[in-house]
Order: structure tokens, then C-alpha cells, then sequence
């Protein structure tokens, strides 16, 4: 089975900067716990003032948080593909004026985490801040006999910000027609988004 690095991109989305009023620590969404009971009702998120231009929207909107903020298309895909770790905490979005232009987005949260990363034969820096977890990494290798068979869109252990994605998963995305995000080979990925 490959594995796959997903992360949003556009040209021309509108850009997400912040997290909804209300919402937990930001740093809390990166930890793979269920922000559920702490998430507020009738969430929204806003267009990023320093992007002015940037108004489209796709079913992974860009954003600057390393948070996947998902259209309701991506979602009844993931919920049909069985994705056990998902939760999803809704939003509306907002453009730069404050004018609802979406009601169905959801903020995608994975839960726990897989000890996909081979320690010993990837290259990295760990985090100075919390050392039990990685910060950047230089080359990616994979431990692909630690991550469990039910995994199919899942956080790394050791790099909770880093998402994997299986080649099955990649493929009902792309089949799908799914917008605004791209993938790198998981092993061997120098950790730039090209």
C-alpha cells in the first residue's frame, strides 16, 4: 500500500486566517483529540483580509492554519469511504465583508495517530518546543508494517501536523473530482510543498 502527504493548495482560493470565535487553543487542533464538546455552535470562519483578491472556493479551502476546512462534498465522500478517526467540526465561511457564502464546510479533525514514521531511517529535526515531536523533516521514510490496515486518512504519531492519506483514499478523491489540495509521495518527501 503507498501513502500519500496531503496538503490544500490553490492559485486563487480565498484564504482562511483564524480559527472560529470561541473555538479551543489553536494548538489544540494539531493534537488529535475530539474538539467536539469545545467547538462552538454555528461556527464561522472568515476570508483573510490580506488575501483580498483570493474568493474562490474549493472542497479543501487554503488556509493558514495546517487545518483541512473541507466543503460538504468532501465530507459525505470521507464519510462514505469509512474514515473512523474523522470528526468534523461545522463552519460557515465568510467573505472579506463578513457575507455568508457557504453554510456546509466543516473543519476535518483526525483523531489519534499512526506510528507511520520510521525514526531510524528518516532524516529530521525534532521540535524544540515539544520534544516528542518532530518539527521538520528533511526525508520521510516509512514504517509501513506500524500503521494499522483500518488507517486511511490519519495523522502521524510523532508529527501530528503531518497527514497521510492511502493510495485507495487518493483515488476516490481524484475520482471524486475533489478541489484545492495536493499530494507528494510519502516516502522519501523532503517535507517542501512544490
Amino acid at each position: 500500500m503507498n501513502y500519500f502527504v496531503l496538503k490544500t493548495a490553490s492559485q486563487d482560493g480565498a484564504v482562511i486566517d483564524a480559527y472560529p470565535q470561541g473555538s479551543p487553543a489553536d494548538w489544540k487542533f494539531d493534537e488529535g483529540i475530539s474538539l467536539a464538546r469545545e467547538f462552538p455552535g454555528r461556527a464561522e470562519v472568515v476570508f483573510s483580509k490580506s488575501f483580498p483578491d483570493f474568493r474562490k472556493l474549493y472542497d479543501f479551502q487554503p488556509n493558514i492554519l495546517s487545518a483541512f476546512i473541507v466543503s460538504e462534498k468532501a465530507r459525505q465522500l470521507i464519510e462514505s469511504l469509512k474514515v473512523p478517526n474523522a470528526e468534523f467540526l461545522p463552519v460557515a465561511l465568510k467573505d472579506h465583508r463578513g457575507n455568508v457564502v457557504a453554510e456546509n464546510y466543516a473543519i476535518l479533525n483526525l483523531l489519534g495517530g499512526e506510528d507511520a514514521i520510521d525514526m531510524e531511517r528518516s532524516d529530521y529535526k525534532m521540535n524544540n518546543i515539544n520534544k516528542e515531536q518532530i518539527g521538520r523533516i528533511k526525508k520521510l521514510a516509512l514504517k509501513p508494517d506500524a500503521i494499522s490496515p483500518e488507517a486511511k486518512l490519519f495523522r502521524c504519531s510523532r508529527m501530528r501536523r503531518l497527514i497521510l492519506l492511502r493510495e485507495d483514499v487518493l483515488a476516490a478523491f481524484n475520482e471524486a473530482g475533489l478541489t484545492g489540495f495536493r499530494t507528494y509521495p510519502a516516502e522519501g518527501w523532503k517535507g517542501l510543498e512544490l
